[in-house]
Order: structure tokens, then C-alpha cells, then sequence
């Protein structure tokens, strides 16, 4: 009995570990797109949201770039924010043969 407690709690503790992160700049994950892309990796970024393009994009940048984030209104932090307020994006990096590269939030996005 025991040894069955054992394992089913060693498989639930298995089955929920959540997928690896990086914090990164926005230079570095625009350098390393095709293989963030490749091994879906959530990257962590630091920085500026400073601007909406259209409906769920936005402009991001740090000190080292600038790209273009899709974030869904369930991601948006529910206090308004401002470009002067440094935000933390995790996001999955999207890349296409001779197209921009850009992110797609998969969490909240809050205040550093």
C-alpha cells in the first residue's frame, strides 16, 4: 500500500513540473529564435511595454531591443500600467523563415 502511495504521488509530482524558463534580453531571444522556437522554452523578459500595435499586440523593449508581444486580455495585469513601469513577460518565442520575429504571452504579465 504504501509503495502504491508512494508512486502515485512520485507520478502527480512528475506530471505537474512546469517547462523550463531562461530570462533573457530581447537581443538574445531575437539571436536564438529558431531554437527557442524549436524546443517551445517560455522565456522570462524584463522590460517596457510601450506601446499597442493593434488588438492583443504590443511593443516590448529593453535595453538591448525591441519586439512585438500577442497578449491576450487574460494576461494583461488588471492595474493599468504605463511605459515608464518595467514589466516581466514569460512568453513562447514565435519564429518564421523571413518574418519578424515575435512573442506570444503564456502567463501573467506584472510588475517587476
Amino acid at each position: 500500500m504504501k509503495q502504491l502511495l508512494t508512486s502515485i504521488l512520485l507520478f502527480t509530482t512528475v506530471a505537474f513540473v512546469i517547462p523550463p524558463q531562461e530570462q533573457l534580453t530581447v537581443g538574445e531571444v531575437l539571436r536564438k529564435a529558431r531554437q527557442l522556437d524549436r524546443d517551445s522554452t517560455t522565456v522570462q523578459l524584463i522590460g517596457y511595454i510601450t506601446g499597442k500595435v493593434s488588438k492583443g499586440l504590443y511593443k516590448f523593449e529593453d535595453k538591448t531591443a525591441e519586439i512585438k508581444v500577442y497578449i491576450d486580455d487574460n494576461y494583461l495585469p488588471a492595474k493599468p500600467f504605463d511605459d515608464r513601469i518595467q514589466m516581466v513577460v514569460y512568453a513562447w518565442v514565435q519564429y518564421e523563415q523571413n518574418k519578424p520575429v515575435t512573442l506570444r504571452a503564456n502567463r501573467l504579465v506584472t510588475e517587476f
